[in-house]
């Protein structure tokens, strides 16, 4: 498996050299919004795939700091955030019928993408 992770690093850094994102901006926009409203994952930390991810849409978008960042991007950004707290605060006291002690709400589109793409399931 480690072998796949360092393929599909040189596979991005490929696309990073080039100048082509090779994560759409609105995939990358949602990536960034699930992480700021639901980051408090531990599972994000250790997830190369999500690592090298994060990473290439910092360079390929100017999200790492000191460059103006990509305006359209920004702009989904703030869409998919308000978007994500407004279903968090909407259901912050729906009853868990028996599930597990840490419930996140958040959207159906959230957990699956991070589900398939990362192998994460959001929790707290």
């Amino acid at each position: 498996m480690e072998h796949w992770n360092d393929l599909y690093k040189d596979w991005l850094g490929a696309f990073t050299s080039i100048g082509i994102p090779a994560v759409s901006r609105d995939t990358a926009a949602r990536v960034l919004a699930v992480t700021y409203v639901h980051g408090n994952n531990e599972a994000l930390v250790y997830n190369k795939k999500y690592l090298s991810e994060v990473e290439h849409i910092q360079k390929m978008y100017n999200v790492d700091g000191g460059e103006s960042p990509d305006v359209e991007l920004v702009a989904l950004i703030k869409q998919y955030v308000k978007e994500l707290e407004q279903y968090r605060d909407q259901h912050d006291n729906d009853k868990t019928d028996g599930e597990v002690v840490f419930r996140n709400h958040a959207p159906e589109w959230a957990h699956k993408l991070f589900m398939e793409r990362y192998g994460i399931k959001l929790i707290n």
